[in-house]
């Protein structure tokens, strides 16, 4: 298993474990989207040759992605993996994902066409305004502009639930209904100022490989409020496709926005038991000799 911040070098990490052994499991709530593969820094055609990756670019970015779905979609692609005869590599942008996977889903009320309906006409402040007032813990633990999750987490308060109190309800993961056995788990822990040069270059990257071009030919084609485009970054290109912003704005809210993000992942990898902090070296050591 393998959790890494934004931009720490995963893809570029696993893309190099030996195919004849291993399969990549992704838990990553924005490659998952088709048509976005440079703001969500997607694994090449040519990595995913190399060695399969399960997860990654398989539904439009009109579709609504939650962990429920995510994990019926993980169990389905461990169960090919394994009937090959692989060793599945978790690998984990999107710790709450894994999570689920891992250790269950929380018991979320069934929602009413009208509350969702309520929800949906609501734009983005309003859901933020609305949130923060009836379930502020909530509120706190969203990441900026996942649009998605601040209106599930309505809908449920809506419900009259708060989304902040909800358990995991026992036994409904992986690691007991499938009897997995973690063989190994770590997250890869880079110094700071590296990791943050890193983020800087990826955005310069995704600018300069037309991440801008991208937003709004999916814009486009299915919206500026689909799905796809609540991933990290899209709303600073649109902005510029615009014309709102200049390419040193842009570059500057795209990575400050990729460091805010990379702070939150690694606070979320740290109070996890089962990952270990190593340097990318150690990791593909480790992970190659299993």
């Amino acid at each position: 298993m393998l959790a890494a911040p934004t931009g720490a070098g995963k893809t570029a990490l696993v893309r190099e474990l030996d195919p004849a052994r291993f399969e990549i499991l992704s838990f990553d709530s924005r490659q998952i989207y088709q048509e976005l593969p440079i703001g969500t820094a997607a694994p090449s055609p040519e990595d995913r040759n190399r060695i399969r990756h399960h997860l990654v670019e398989i539904i439009p970015p009109s579709e609504s992605v939650d962990a429920a779905k995510y994990s019926a979609l993980a169990e389905n692609a461990l169960d090919a993996i394994l009937s090959r005869g692989k060793i599945p590599v978790l690998t984990a942008g999107t710790g709450f994902y894994l999570n689920a996977f891992l250790f269950g889903m929380y018991p979320v009320p069934k929602v009413t066409p009208e509350v969702r309906d309520r929800v949906e006409r609501m734009n983005l402040e309003e859901k933020i305004a609305l949130l923060r007032e009836m379930d502020p813990i909530a509120f706190e633990k969203i990441s900026p502009n996942d649009e998605y999750r601040y209106g599930r987490a309505l809908e449920v308060n809506l419900m009259g639930v708060r989304w902040s109190e909800l358990k995991v309800e026992e036994g409904s993961g992986a690691l007991i209904t499938r009897n997995l056995n973690i063989l190994a788990g770590y997250f890869l822990d880079l110094d700071r100022r590296e990791l943050y040069e890193r983020i800087d270059e990826r955005a310069r990257k995704m600018i300069s490989e037309g991440l801008a071009e991208e937003a709004g030919s999916v814009a486009e084609r299915y919206g500026e409020d689909c799905p796809g485009l609540s991933s990290l970054g899209y709303n600073f290109a649109l902005e510029n496709i615009k014309g709102k912003s200049n390419l040193e704005t842009f570059f500057g809210d795209l990575s400050q926005s990729h460091r805010n993000y990379a702070k939150r992942q690694i606070t979320w990898f740290r109070k996890r038991s089962f990952l270990i902090p190593v340097n990318p070296t150690q990791a593909y050591e480790n992970i190659q000799n299993i």
